[in-house]
């Protein structure tokens, strides 16, 4: 944990998969599959958009076996071409005369899927620039019949198929499999029956509360590839934020772009350019067709930032988090947790819309564009901070169960179908996650989700942290803990637990455990959390 004036040092991209010089291209979801009016997409090119991700419809695209048609598609796909965007395609769907209509499972239904895919290519060469096959295949929620009952291994032979099909030249990239978060333990299994072999890229959808931790995930999917088989280049097809106030999405959209970008994510689609029902905030426009707040984080991302090159990491900590666009010091987008920002050289500060603002004071949770000419960032982080959330799995963070009759039992990474968190195979449902954290109760007794802080250096610490339960989840007692002794204590419930400078004089070694206990019946507790250390202080 440093805490003195830090030079911002570079980070090389980790991924020999990506060049660092090739540029970090942002598109944006639409829906003219689903009757978007075509309109839209000379309002997706004006925000910037080069590329879209939309769909073709099977069993639009072949009124009976072996005939196609494309009127439908040609109405949005010609008007794409004509306004000089490319498109990628996201298909897995069935047909009523191809296995029933469920998604192809059958040698022959493969066959004629790929037959099908084959002929949109020949069809929009040179607009179709990515092909992504499955869209959330660990979700099962767009899977139809025995496909959906072996996904991974379903998965595998129709990615297989298509490969043999398309072959490996004159064609776009065949992306893979557009999982929803990371979902390693899903990728895992798919992977080990062949898709990482059949597929040219991997797409993801980290939807996420937190931006912080995503660079950590990558790493560990990056690091699954090269263990099955190979690395691929990373494409995330979805990124947003559900949000109940659109002006909290230009914060997530620079974040998340920064993270991806500097971490070798080659591509990455907005989701999505129109509001829909299901999702009414995540657009960047309105429904009547007003730009959002996230429109014009979108513009600032394509104007200003994503012209100067692709993003790199000079964070001098996790807690302070510094991105360059590109290498000459021109554009930089900064947020921590309180770190002094020193900038060297004239320069222009932005809100993640694009609306100027007075150079910050301290870095906080909402980033700040700067803008310049050879511009040099530094942080003085002093005192230090230490946050649950920014530097979630990394040092001074440790976790643990404490188990009735045993005491504290580390934590394990578990990868499921879904994301990854901290917890154990007969511990379900007490997980720990960056942001959420869930307890149990089995029949031995109450179990305890703990987060462990150790401290560096001797001095005085100030702990500020608060403790909000789920809609409709059981209370959760909440314990601090210094060197096993207790020191604080209360119980979450419909108002939130919080404490407010609490300080504390540690020692090197020192350690502060927070804990997570059931107070209810069942004993699932479930509860967002901040724990935020500073120290030493002056």
């Amino acid at each position: 944990m440093k805490r003195a004036g830090v030079l911002i040092g570079l980070s090389l991209l980790s991924s020999p998969a990506l060049s660092q010089d090739a540029p970090f291209r942002l598109g944006v979801q639409t829906h003219f599959e689903q009757g978007w009016s075509p309109a839209l997409i000379d309002r997706a090119a004006d925000l910037g958009a080069q590329m879209l991700r939309d769909e073709i419809a099977w069993a639009d695209a072949e009124p009976a076996p072996g005939q196609y048609d494309f009127a439908r598609a040609d109405v949005y796909m010609q008007a794409i071409a004509a306004r000089g965007l490319q498109v990628q395609i996201v298909t897995l769907d069935g047909h009523p005369a191809h296995d029933a209509g469920q998604t192809p499972h059958t040698g022959a239904g493969r066959a004629a899927y790929a037959e099908f895919l084959a002929a949109m290519l020949a069809r929009y060469s040179g607009t179709i620039h990515q092909l992504e096959l499955g869209n959330e295949v660990n979700s099962r929620e767009f899977l139809h019949g025995p496909f959906a009952a072996a996904p991974a291994r379903a998965f595998a032979r129709m990615a297989g198929t298509l490969a043999a099909r398309l072959g490996p030249d004159d064609r776009p990239p065949i992306v893979c499999t557009g999982v929803n978060t990371l979902a390693l333990g899903f990728l895992r299994d798919t992977f080990r029956h062949g898709t990482l072999e059949h597929c040219d890229a991997i797409s993801v959808h980290p939807y996420r509360e937190h931006p912080e931790t995503l660079d950590l995930e990558l790493a560990r999917l990056r690091a699954l590839m090269r263990e099955m088989g190979g690395e691929k280049p990373i494409i995330v097809t979805e990124f947003g934020k559900w949000v109940e106030d659109p002006g909290q999405s230009p914060a997530h959209m620079l974040k998340m772009v920064a993270i991806m970008g500097a971490a070798g994510v080659q591509d990455a689609y907005w989701y999505a350019l129109v509001d829909e029902p299901w999702w009414p905030n995540m657009g960047l426009l309105a429904t009547d067709g007003q730009e959002k707040p996230a429109a014009a984080a979108f513009r600032l991302l394509q104007d200003r930032l994503l012209p100067q090159g692709r993003p790199r990491d000079r964070s001098p900590t996790r807690t302070a988090r510094i991105y360059e666009f590109g290498t000459e010091g021109r554009a930089f987008v900064v947020w921590g947790t309180g770190g002094v920002l020193r900038v060297n050289g004239p320069a222009e500060f932005l809100d993640a819309a694009g609306q100027p603002v007075p150079p910050p004071d301290r870095l906080g949770d909402d980033p700040v564009v700067v803008l310049g000419d050879g511009l040099d960032l530094r942080v003085d982080q002093t005192p230090a901070v230490a946050d649950a959330i920014y530097q979630f799995g990394t040092p001074p963070w440790s976790y643990f169960a404490r188990r009735p009759g045993l005491g504290l039992t580390p934590l394990e990474i578990i990868d499921g179908q879904w994301g990854s968190y901290r917890g154990a195979p007969d511990l379900d449902p007490l997980r720990i996650t960056d942001d959420w954290i869930t307890t149990a109760r089995f029949a031995d007794g109450p179990f305890h989700a703990v987060e462990r802080f150790r401290a560096t250096d001797a001095g005085r610490y100030r702990v500020t942290a608060k403790w909000q339960a789920a809609p409709g989840a059981e209370p959760s007692r909440i314990e601090i803990r210094h060197n096993g002794g207790l020191v604080a204590q209360g119980q979450t419930g419909p108002d939130p637990f919080a404490v407010t400078a609490l300080e504390l004089t540690l020692a090197p070694g020192d350690r502060l455990e927070f804990e997570a206990a059931p107070a209810g019946p069942n004993g699932d507790g479930a509860l967002r959390r901040r724990i935020s250390i500073v120290g030493p202080l002056p």
